[in-house]
């Protein structure tokens, strides 16, 4: 995708997003302008409004731990449900593989990537902490990917593989809004 194609739909999507707001005669809140310059804005609102904590939010950065939490919680949900599917499919060795993957990458998620990332947050290390919520959330897309090489027909876990993946995408979102904030200064 050429350059000026690219700033034209980012510079479409921060005005329609963006317009919102301003048809109801308010400013855009915190979590509005934050979403409007990341990719995903619907998600990225829904995710967020979906959390009580994001109302109170008045930094970017309370955001940044809110969203993570809720990567953390999402993964721990999720790796919670696969012994059950491991005991619903023992049968099927194919799936019952991709499944061992997952717990594998999930367990990694979390303490290897979403927690490291809070950490890294407290740190200042937003560079170190959007790279973390990356591969945390890429890790879902890799569960995902395990169940289409052992089981191509079948993923029990597409919808949470699906949801991780896009709660990774959005975390990395807002934990980069800290470093374009930390590079204007």
């Amino acid at each position: 995708m050429s350059f000026p194609l690219l700033l034209t739909l980012l510079l479409l999507l921060i005005s329609t997003s963006q317009g919102s707001a301003s048809e109801h005669g308010k400013e855009p809140d915190l979590i509005e302008k934050s979403c409007s310059i990341i990719v995903g804005y619907e998600e990225c609102v829904a995710i967020l409004r979906s959390d009580p904590r994001s109302m109170k939010a008045t930094k970017i950065k309370q955001l940044a731990y809110i969203i993570l939490d809720l990567c953390i919680a999402n993964a721990t949900e999720t790796l919670g449900e696969i012994p059950k599917l491991q005991e619903m499919y023992s049968k099927h060795d194919q799936i019952e593989e991709a499944l061992r993957w997952c717990v594998t990458a999930y367990e990694s998620a979390i303490k290897d990537y979403f927690s490291k990332a809070v950490e890294q947050l407290g740190k200042k290390s937003y560079r170190e902490a959007q790279y973390s919520a990356h591969i945390g959330g890429a890790l879902g897309t890799g569960c995902e990917q395990e169940f289409y090489f052992q089981a191509p027909e079948f993923s029990p876990l597409w919808p949470r593989n699906h949801e991780l993946a896009v709660l990774g995408l959005v975390a990395e979102g807002i934990v980069s809004l800290l470093r374009l904030n930390e590079s204007s200064l």
